[in-house]
């Protein structure tokens, strides 16, 4: 079966019954930078550095290697920080920090970015990372195709000062800009790459890429001239499963060492009382949400919306999906958001008022398809709104996809769908609903101008009040039902450390992943 054992080399000879594990957050070690500049991060030594190799247990499979042109996060979830780097990337706790830049400043007006890079990079095949990749990088976001390159259209283009110098330029403040860049949209590349980013991938970062066998496994190895200090382990194996069951019983038996955003939820319990594995649940950036196709009849009306909103019983939705892990939301982002704030309350359950919001809107005897991904929380969630919606007379046939291939085409891509549900691990996937092209076909220009103005703010408190109100417009047009946030649940064999307890919605960090010896 997928991520079954190949390569079980380090981990079961080191693992010893009852050892006590602590797991380390994932960071490069820089404090976070203050408004406009960054400081380099210190360099975190070569402690605990061995020649094992760890297997990781997946749920969600790339379809490809290159997240520039296709969708779905779990491409640069394996990838980035790992094989790709950035300018900056996000610390543990939401800050930008430094990577392949060491410090930047920002002009007054908001639109000058200027970045030292770090001197003496090198890609995976040996050539110099300098300013002039930089360019090559960022002005070619207008040719990417998925993963919202929208986010960095503020970016004008980008002057080369000197080798070790570039400058960023917006053709209009974007107070959201580097945030964006520690993610994929910042990833560098090597111009002579970047024809073969589908099946091979040459980045920076500390590990290589070495193969992807489709939808079983991705294997990475230790790149040994990296600018920084040398990942913790000599291999790492990405392996796919295609059942949370199948992924717990490949920790028990020895096929994988840890889990990462274990979705078993039901096997937790027992994991966490066995001294032979450690668990851990954090936090994560992820928002699971059924979305409402607002350009298809019924649902073009925000009576129907929100009726199915509050026909829905979301803590029923969390029971079983996560049998209760996770944290219900009421709208679009999530905790650790800075304008976060707390709607669940606001299409509590509530049948009767759904009933009579779906009389009102002339809508009774609805019937919806919902399309579903091959997941297991989907699935689960499914069940629960066909039932829920069953019961104020809304009948919906759940459709099955595959994902990420079915769903990305035919629900994502084409829009071909009434209802649809997933788990959108990027972060600040809220600004999402600023765009009318987007799969759910939302389309507000209130919500629009809302979001253009946080965008365009001077200071975190302007940024902050705008996108609270544009939050708040967004739930009151309901054009999903937004279920949950997710835990980021890691169970680790013991003789395993080094993942990050929180997951911040762009590469799981594995270079600090290490095996005791």
């Amino acid at each position: 079966m997928p991520g079954t054992s190949r390569r079980r080399r380090a981990v079961g000879a080191a693992a010893t019954a009852g050892l006590a594990l602590i797991l380390a957050a994932c960071s490069a070690g820089a404090s976070p930078a203050s408004p406009g500049t960054g400081s380099a991060p210190a360099p975190a030594g070569s402690a605990g550095v061995s020649d094992a190799t760890v297997s990781v247990g997946l749920a969600t499979v790339p379809a490809s290697l290159d997240f520039t042109t296709t969708g779905g996060a779990a491409i640069f979830q394996a990838l980035m920080g790992n094989v790709y780097e950035g300018l900056v990337q996000l610390g543990d706790d939401g800050s930008v920090q430094p990577l392949l830049a060491t410090s930047w400043t920002v002009s007054d007006d908001g639109l000058r970015y200027t970045f030292t890079l770090r001197d003496g990079v090198t890609f995976h095949d040996g050539a110099a990372f300098t300013a002039d990749d930089v360019k090559f990088s960022l002005e070619r976001l207008s040719q990417w195709t998925a993963n919202t390159p929208g986010n960095l259209a503020a970016i004008d283009h980008v002057e080369v000062d000197s080798p070790t110098q570039a400058t960023v330029v917006l053709s209009a403040p974007d107070a959201n800009a580097l945030f964006w860049l520690a993610g994929p949209l910042g990833a560098m590349f090597d111009p002579d790459s970047v024809a073969s980013l589908a099946t091979q991938a040459n980045g920076t970062g500390p590990f290589t890429f070495v193969s992807y066998e489709q939808s079983v496994t991705m294997v990475l190895t230790r790149n040994d001239d990296y600018w920084g200090a040398p990942a913790k382990v000599k291999e790492v194996d990405l392996d796919y499963f295609a059942d949370a069951a199948s992924a717990a019983n490949a920790l028990r038996t020895g096929g994988v060492d840890a889990l990462f955003q274990a979705e078993a939820y039901d096997q937790i319990p027992s994991f966490d009382a066995d001294p032979a594995f450690t668990v851990t649940t954090g936090t994560t950036q992820g928002v699971v949400v059924m979305s409402m196709n607002s350009a298809h009849g019924a649902l073009g009306d925000t009576r129907v919306r929100q009726a199915i909103a509050t026909a829905i019983d979301k803590t029923a939705v969390l029971a079983a999906a996560t049998a209760g892990y996770g944290t219900v939301l009421g709208g679009p982002s999530v905790p650790t958001d800075p304008y976060y704030v707390d709607t669940s309350g606001t299409y509590a359950y509530d049948p009767d008022a759904a009933k009579a919001l779906l009389a009102r809107a002339d809508a009774t005897g609805l019937s919806l398809t919902f399309t579903v991904p091959n997941r297991p929380y989907a699935q689960a969630i499914a069940q629960v709104v066909q039932s829920d919606l069953a019961a104020v007379g809304i009948t919906v046939t759940l459709v099955p996809q595959e994902f990420p291939a079915v769903w990305v085409d035919q629900t994502m891509t084409k829009k071909n769908f009434d209802l649809t549900v997933t788990n959108h691990v990027e972060p600040r996937n809220i600004t999402n609903y600023a765009n009318p092209d987007y799969y759910w076909s939302y389309d507000s220009a209130p919500a629009r101008d809302l979001f253009a103005q946080a965008k365009a703010a001077v200071g975190d408190d302007a940024f902050t009040a705008a996108m609270k109100d544009a939050a708040a417009l967004v739930v009151s047009d309901s054009p999903g039902a937004w279920l949950y946030n997710p835990p980021n649940v890691v169970v680790t064999r013991a003789a395993v450390s080094g993942f990050a307890t929180n997951y911040m919605g762009v590469g799981i960090g594995l270079a600090q992943v290490a095996v005791a010896q």
